[in-house]
């Protein structure tokens, strides 16, 4: 070969040395290659034999060798590559890339994971949806065979209501007819009242004795010979001596019973109820309620006079109330005593308690309150009394109408103790027609028991 180099060919593991045969020649160049100790000279090589193989090449430096030269076959390990900075710094970047590449697909997984959830979630709601839009379905079907099945239901229920609003009609001119009807009465009941006190004008002058001053549903004030005094073992009204001015408080009396008195300068005697257990005695009552059995839905006349039995409901009568009161010592004092359907009690106390002339309606005037009850009566302070045929109200109709009774009614009113007895405490009314007094137990409670009485301020009554 040209150059430093030689090249031969031989199976032989050792390269002989050249130029004869003993040791110590040197190779030509630097390096050689041999091949089975064929030298190659100056760009010629020898044949090799038939069937000569290269099996190695080497290169051998060029020095002076003194015996055979051998190799092994087993290669030493290379030495590792030193590491590069750029090269590194390079494969950082890459991975890093890499890294950001992993977390983005790492997200976008975790975002399909959720949605791949949302959408089976949504295809068993699907699912469901489906299900009962069958089942709606199923029922609209079966709805719409039994409309076929009964094609006169509807007309059925059409003619019902038309049958309803009929009724309704016929309802409200009944109601129509009884309101004209309630007016005939009323105006009848007036003229009535009037033929009495014509009647009582000549009774007066010697014509004869009055006839009974009765009201149906309404019984009059019983005289002391009734048979109900004889019945409840009555014996007779109690005289009671007349000091000048007569008042409950000088009588000497204890029990309490039906008392014949004669108020002093007022003229006739009066038949009166006297209250002798109740904080220290000496009322008179003017108005009790307790059973339902007398009607205080009547006129202005039985008002006036009085009606019912004094040993049980009755109203002493708005004059026979005025000829107490406006007599001596000092002023009268009011108490109403008031008991609701479990036995519990309240009163109201009021220090002062009078009535104007029939001429001014018998107007109310009230004193300072105090009691357990509630003040309920002071809205109706300097009211007129009023009736079914006379109004006297502050309202645009007649208080008296709808809280069927008589009473001095304001618009309306907050005590209705002259209405209706309702038992068993709560009632249902179109109005607000029960005995009642709106602070204790309120206007829809009717009260079992009820007094109202009056007596002097002397002394000061104590507080219950």
């Amino acid at each position: 070969m040209p150059g430093p180099t030689e090249q031969c060919w031989g199976g032989a593991g050792c390269l002989a040395p050249l130029g004869g045969a003993g040791g110590g020649s040197r190779l030509p160049g630097p390096t050689g290659r041999c091949c089975g100790g064929i030298r190659l000279r100056g760009g010629r090589a020898a044949k090799s034999p038939a069937g000569a193989k290269c099996t190695y090449t080497f290169i051998v430096p060029q020095q002076k060798f003194t015996g055979a030269v051998c190799w092994s076959s087993v290669r030493a390990a290379p030495e590792p590559p030193v590491p590069n900075g750029s090269e590194t710094r390079a494969l950082q970047e890459v991975l890093g890339r890499q890294q950001a590449e992993l977390q983005r697909l790492q997200g976008l997984v975790e975002v399909d994971g959720a949605l791949v959830s949302e959408v089976k979630a949504l295809r068993k709601e699907s699912r469901s949806m489906n299900a009962r839009v069958g089942q709606l379905y199923a029922q609209l079907l079966h709805e719409i065979l039994q409309r076929r099945q009964r094609p006169g239901l509807l007309a059925q229920l059409e003619g019902r209501v038309a049958n309803a609003s009929d009724q309704a009609l016929r309802l409200a001119a009944g109601y129509r007819q009884l309101e004209l009807r309630y007016e005939a009465l009323a105006a009848l009941v007036n003229n009535q009242s009037v033929l009495i006190a014509r009647l009582e004008r000549q009774c007066q002058g010697g014509v004869g004795p009055p006839p009974p001053q009765v009201t149906p549903g309404v019984p009059p004030l019983d005289p002391p010979h009734s048979s109900n005094h004889r019945r409840l073992g009555w014996k007779g009204p109690r005289e009671v001596p007349s000091p000048t001015p007569w008042y409950w408080g000088q009588g000497g009396h204890e029990d309490s019973g039906v008392y014949e008195v004669q108020p002093a300068g007022r003229g006739q005697t009066l038949q009166v109820w006297c209250e002798q257990e109740l904080e220290g005695g000496g009322w008179t009552v003017i108005q009790r309620r307790q059973d339902g059995s007398v009607s205080f839905f009547t006129t202005w006349h039985h008002y006036k006079h009085g009606f019912g039995t004094l040993d049980g409901e009755h109203w002493l009568g708005l004059e026979s109330t005025r000829r107490v009161t406006g007599q001596g010592p000092g002023p009268y004092a009011l108490r109403v005593q008031l008991e609701d359907w479990a036995g519990r009690q309240a009163y109201a106390h009021y220090q002062h308690f009078a009535l104007e002339p029939e001429s001014d309606s018998y107007r109310l005037r009230l004193g300072r309150y105090h009691g357990s009850a509630g003040d309920s009566l002071a809205w109706h302070d300097g009211r007129p009394f009023s009736t079914l045929d006379r109004d006297h109200d502050a309202y645009s109709g007649s208080c008296a109408h709808y809280h069927k009774g008589g009473w001095w009614y304001n618009a309306c009113a907050h005590c209705n103790l002259n209405g209706v007895w309702y038992k068993g405490g709560h009632y249902r009314g179109r109005y607000q027609d029960g005995v009642y007094w709106a602070e204790f137990r309120g206007g829809a409670y009717s009260l079992r028991k009820v007094v109202m009485m009056v007596r002097p301020m002397l002394p000061a009554p104590d507080a219950a």
